[in-house]
């Protein structure tokens, strides 16, 4: 019973985020509802935080609040599964949703859930808005919308047991989006950039972040913002302004709520000022509802942070209201936090060490070395060993001598994003130097969009190509599982007291 009851909710729960990203879709752009559930569900989530985070200056979030709320979802749901006959998408999305169910369930927690991400999402569902709590316990700083999603997730029942799942959700829909494309015979009729991007990015999701536990806040951002760049590559390719754009701006929106720092990636957009005329460009900002949807959502999220910390942008100093606002957080504590983060993710402290002058430590690249020795050797190296095993796996099954002749403005599209994605790196290598603080996409993106780019061009017997396209989902969705299986055995016998699978 307890295992059907984890699987019936999240699976309630996930068809009421899905029908918010209908709803949403149909105020933003109609056309929005035309890309798949997978989508759908990511819009479902943004939508949601922006309720979430309103809704909570007047009520708490408790069961009524709560199934009020997966209601309308449900019923929204329901009405555009007749409407758009999506019986083909559910059913695929069933046997997805049950081939990651596993990763569900969980018996040890990423280190900071039991720290502050439970209290904090809990505390949503206890009380309405408190202002000034970034005072009282350090946790209550870290602003994510993952917290609010979990208030909101909190039902009878199933209680706070499923908090840890927002992470996964994430995840089912990232595999859905990628899956819905490749195995499209539209799709695998014809070797191209996205195909290859997709297919690398579903091998390397499910086998590097299979464990749940581990996601914390960060891992959700740098899933979807990974899934993003075979959307603006083929989104500029048509030349158009159209939907995708909308797309593309909306989930980087929703990114930014879940982490701040996630908000450098809008300079994605500067891809579409290359190509495409300053006067369109300005007609759609001027015209566009997304715009709209995306300022709103960035103004809740910097009215919530202040709300907490008296900072729009916690631990920005600037972004501070220290004598205005009673609450603030003091002015000496924000600059020693702000310079912590920088030191510990530099690797120059930890919880058993500290480098003796850290103010000389952290300019310029007097860290790199210790940094290297200390986390990148080990954490890093073995990130970029993967993605190189990775690569020669599907070097040997793809890689044609047959070649097409590379297009002018598909090149210029390579060329722009990957610049882009560099200078994104840089700036985190500069600043925030560890894989979790959005490391992992960004080495990714250097890597995956020069190597699918180059196996894209190639050209394969089309009947041997799916048998092996299948084959990889499939033992994508085996080693998931076989891993997750493995965890589970290694949590349980670590954790002789649980209350498995709750």
């Amino acid at each position: 019973m307890n295992y059907f009851l984890l699987y019936f909710s999240a699976l309630l729960i996930s068809f009421s985020i899905i029908g918010y990203g209908f709803i949403f879709s149909k105020l933003i752009n109609k056309e929005l509802t035309n890309f798949n559930i997978g989508y759908m569900g990511l819009l479902g989530l943004l939508f949601l935080v922006i309720i979430s985070y309103t809704t909570i200056y007047f009520v708490k979030h408790d069961y009524i609040h709560n199934l009020i709320l997966h209601f309308f979802g449900l019923s929204s749901f329901l009405f555009y599964f007749k409407k758009k006959k999506l019986n083909k998408e559910t059913l695929k999305f069933l046997i997805i949703f049950s081939a990651l169910y596993c990763g569900l369930l969980i018996i040890r927690n990423h280190d900071d859930f039991n720290y502050y991400h439970l209290t904090y999402s809990l505390g949503l569902t206890e009380n309405k808005l408190f202002f000034g709590l970034g005072n009282f316990q350090h946790g209550y700083k870290h602003h994510s919308s993952i917290f609010f999603l979990n208030s909101i997730i909190y039902l009878p029942f199933i209680k706070y047991y499923l908090f840890h799942s927002i992470s996964w959700i994430t995840l089912l829909f990232v595999n859905f989006i990628i899956l819905d494309f490749i195995l499209q015979s539209k799709n695998i009729k014809k070797f191209n950039f996205e195909l290859f991007f997709y297919i690398t990015a579903l091998l390397f999701i499910n086998f590097k972040f299979y464990r749940i536990g581990g996601h914390g806040t960060d891992v959700s951002g740098q899933l979807v913002l990974l899934i993003l760049i075979p959307l603006i590559y083929s989104s500029i390719k048509t030349k158009k302004i159209d939907v995708n754009l909308d797309m593309v701006i909306l989930l980087i929106t929703y990114v930014v709520t879940l982490k701040s720092f996630f908000i450098l990636n809008f300079i994605f957009l500067l891809a579409y000022g290359l190509f495409f005329k300053i006067k369109k460009l300005v007609t759609y900002i001027f015209h566009s509802k997304t715009i709209i949807a995306c300022l709103v959502s960035i103004f809740l999220l910097t009215s919530i942070n202040i709300s907490y910390t008296g900072c729009a942008i916690y631990p920005i100093k600037q972004s501070c209201f220290f004598d205005k606002l009673s609450w603030t957080i003091k002015k000496d504590t924000v600059i020693h936090l702000s310079k912590w983060y920088e030191i510990w993710s530099k690797s120059g402290a930890g919880p058993n060490y500290g480098v003796e002058n850290p103010d000389e430590y952290i300019k310029k690249f007097n860290w790199v070395s210790n940094w290297y020795e200390k986390y990148f050797e080990y954490k890093g190296l073995e990130t970029i060993g993967g993605i190189l095993v990775l690569f020669i796996l599907l070097f040997v099954i793809f890689y044609s001598k047959n070649r097409k002749p590379p297009k002018k403005i598909e090149t210029k599209i390579i060329t722009a994003l990957y610049l882009l994605s560099f200078v994104l790196f840089f700036e985190w290598f500069y600043n925030r130097p560890t894989l979790r603080y959005g490391g992992y996409y960004l080495l990714c993106l250097l890597f995956f969009i020069p190597f699918s780019y180059f196996i894209g061009l190639g050209n394969k017997n089309l009947i041997k190509t799916k048998k092996y396209i299948y084959s990889l989902v499939i033992i994508s969705f085996l080693l998931f599982n076989l891993k997750n299986i493995n965890r589970i055995k290694s949590e349980i016998s670590m954790v002789k007291e649980n209350n498995f699978p709750f």
